[in-house]
């Protein structure tokens, strides 16, 4: 190792040290939260060889957490990245290149490219980006590694927040991230190359392959690059790969034109890159509801099966409790049982209703009462389902519009950038190249449908306002621009393209609607014609005996 390398191990170390400081005062939260709502997780400050599956449950008592949290990252994944339709487009934000018939048709091959790439198996899209959510409710924050694998297309893969630390530039957006992975031995052989590692190691790798070491993935802007070069210690960002456990030897030093982290925050902290969660934001009530339904299972446990008053200990025997069993001398000569339960559990009742409040309060908290706004009631117009989109949009854009901004915007900027370079994407139109190329993202995820909504709804009131005057004076219906309309409410609803006409089809319709309106107009009129010319030439006869 260079004098130049130990320079960069030494920054890199320094940066990890104090990202990890900035970060430990959530430690103390999240692993409550990992101990009450997700005890599947490591915790945070945790041993990285802890052996998997313990059991980490004996804090929870009521399920209801588990199930609001994965609740809420179903709803954010069917809300923000829905499998079933294309929840976002590129544009231009040029209004001449928006009607340009290239542009758009370029623009619309290269969604569909990106969308295809995506939701390959091998990308394995899908099941990352749940987990992201997931971290998203509990801890406040959570990414996707965007990587561009040789021969292989482009692969995801979640950031663990227990190994995964970010600083923000100074507008607010992340741009540096440390993740520590642990790889076997025999990974580590395969992604850098045998060569690329210690002797120690190779030799281990004869021995123990399946032996895990630990590994540092610095990523960071470059502070120093020669733009004529265009290898990869020259890229903007700068990425170093550390084996920790090998005395920080750098396995790989190599770069990326994009940064090829997602990262979101759900709520936004002060003076922290990192965020507050629904799962934070709900802890006293989680450890309240853990604590009472302890209490309610004691309380149940003693109405079913009470303590028993003796008469005298001295007196009695023990007796059997089976069922079926036998036991004398346990009634007085009166008839008066000797044994008898002791009256317990006449308050669970109450104890129930109070659990079912901090239910509903958790339920709230994780957005789970909102998610379910329009399944409540199946019998809704569609100006009543309008409206509770609407409602739904306007409490959920402001967090989840966030997640979309930092996460998603960054991961289809690295997406383009790997399918551009590759050469999987159509040649960009001449006059999309004299404006520089630069395109720009627009949601179009059933969230941003609800937070449309509200124009939706405004016409269909309007509509059904408007109906007794049109209906006095039919004349006023021309204030109406019915095919808009039409196409607005396409819009809201979320209506596949496929099912609309375009303007240019329907403008091809009328012309030809046109075309044979006059064709008929000429055939109707051609029996008129044709006994004017008789009539002509009958008169031009007679002119012409009369002259002789």
């Amino acid at each position: 190792m260079d004098n130049q390398d130990v320079e960069l191990v030494r920054e890199i170390m320094a940066d990890q040290a104090a990202m990890e400081a900035a970060r430990e005062s959530f430690h103390g939260q999240w692993n409550e939260v990992i101990d009450q709502v997700l005890p599947r997780y490591r915790k945070f400050g945790e041993a990285t060889n802890n052996t998997p599956g313990q059991k980490r449950t004996e804090k929870i008592f009521d399920a209801t957490p588990m199930l609001a949290l994965r609740h809420f990252a179903a709803a954010e994944d069917s809300l923000i990245t829905p499998r079933v339709q294309k929840w976002h487009r590129l544009t231009v934000s040029t209004e001449d290149l928006k009607d340009s018939p290239p542009v758009r048709q370029y623009l619309e091959q290269v969604t569909n490219t990106l969308f295809a790439h995506r939701y390959r198996w091998r990308a394995n899209f899908a099941a990352q980006i749940g987990e992201s959510y997931i971290s998203h409710g509990a801890f406040g924050a959570g990414g996707i590694m965007i990587d561009d694998v040789l021969g292989d297309g482009i692969r995801y893969r979640t950031l663990s927040m227990s190994r995964t630390w970010f600083s923000e530039d100074a507008f607010g957006m992340v741009d540096k991230c440390h993740i520590k992975w642990g790889l076997t031995l025999r990974q580590a052989a395969q992604k850098f190359g045998r060569s690329s590692l210690t002797p120690q190691m190779q030799l281990a790798l004869e021995r123990t392959p399946e032996a895990v070491y630990q590994f540092l993935h610095s990523v960071r802007p470059r502070t120093e690059r020669d733009d004529s070069r265009l290898d990869r210690r020259n890229m903007p960002i700068q990425s170093v790969w550390l084996c920790l456990d090998a005395g920080n030897h750098i396995v790989e030093h190599s770069g990326y034109r994009t940064f090829p982290a997602a990262i979101g925050r759900f709520y936004a902290t002060d003076d922290s890159p990192y965020g507050y969660s629904p799962a934070m934001d709900s802890l006293p009530d989680v450890r309240m509801l853990n604590a009472m339904e302890k209490t309610n299972i004691k309380g149940a446990q003693k109405a079913v099966d009470p303590p028993l008053i003796l008469a005298d200990d001295g007196a009695l025997e023990a007796f059997d409790l089976r069922a079926g069993a036998l036991n004398f001398g346990y009634m007085g000569m009166n008839g008066n049982e000797l044994v008898k339960p002791l009256g317990l559990g006449a308050n669970v009742p109450m104890g129930i209703d109070y659990a079912n409040q901090k239910r509903e309060a958790v339920n709230l908290g994780f957005y789970v009462t909102l998610f379910q706004i329009l399944v409540d009631n199946h019998q809704m117009t569609a100006t009543e389902v309008l409206q509770r989109a609407q409602e739904k949009g306007v409490l959920l854009g402001p967090t989840m519009g966030r997640v979309q901004s930092e996460m998603l915007g960054a991961l289809i900027t690295r997406e383009i950038d790997i399918l551009s370079h590759a050469g999987a994407l159509p040649e960009m139109p001449p006059e999309l190249q004299e404006a520089g190329g630069v395109v720009e993202i627009e949601y179009d995820s059933p969230l941003n449908q609800a937070m449309r909504a509200e124009e939706g709804a405004n016409v269909l009131r309007w509509v059904e306002a408007s109906a007794p005057f049109i209906q006095a004076d039919p004349s006023a219906a021309r204030a109406m621009n019915a095919e808009a309309i039409v196409r607005g409410l396409g819009d809201v609803f979320s209506v596949p393209q496929r099912y609309m006409r375009d303007e240019e089809e329907v403008a091809g319709m009328d012309a030809a609607a046109a075309q044979q309106e006059q064709a008929a107009q000429l055939l109707e009129a051609a029996p008129v014609a044709a006994g004017a010319a008789k009539d002509l030439t009958a008169a031009a006869v007679n002119a012409s005996n009369a002259r002789i």
